[in-house]
């Protein structure tokens, strides 16, 4: 003897249920498809104008060094900001506030630091987050000077 079917209604209920409870788990998660590259030049350029792909209601830029404090002390770009990767769920609420755009940067095209953090940002709601093609590297190819010494805003 065939064993009783459950009404149709019940398993349609039970799946409204279950993808409701996963959707509203999940946080926002973000891919490399999701970055937003920018060359040396055009960060310098555009991250001083008050208008451009930088500009937003807060026109102040923050350039975003997500690499170990003892990296950022041996070279950075001047004004940036050290929050080690691991610490920037915990500080970017306090630490970024009153900035309208961030440029992330590692230390060069194949570390994964900067697309790493540029995603974290924009998985906590950051929404104009570019990432430096090249980071550190690209930016000294550049002519651009780097400083060292500790962040004047406190490193991680």
């Amino acid at each position: 003897m065939a064993s009783p079917r459950r009404p149709r209604s019940n398993w349609l209920h039970a799946a409204a249920l279950l993808t409701a409870a996963l959707a509203g788990g999940c946080e926002t998660k973000t891919s490399d498809r999701d970055l937003v590259w920018v060359e040396p030049a055009e960060a310098i350029t555009e991250g001083t104008k008050s208008h451009g792909i930088f500009a937003s209601g807060g026109n102040r830029v923050a350039w975003l060094d997500p690499r170990m404090p003892a990296e950022y002390e041996k070279e950075h770009i001047e004004g940036a900001i050290n929050m080690p990767f691991a610490t920037i769920s915990d500080e970017a609420s306090s630490r970024l506030s009153g900035f309208g755009a961030f440029i992330v940067y590692g230390t060069d095209y194949a570390d994964p630091i900067a697309a790493s953090a540029s995603k974290r940002l924009m998985e906590m709601g950051y929404k104009r987050v570019f990432t430096l093609r090249g980071g550190l590297r690209a930016w000294k190819r550049d002519g651009q000077p780097v400083v060292s010494g500790d962040s004047p805003n406190g490193s991680g």
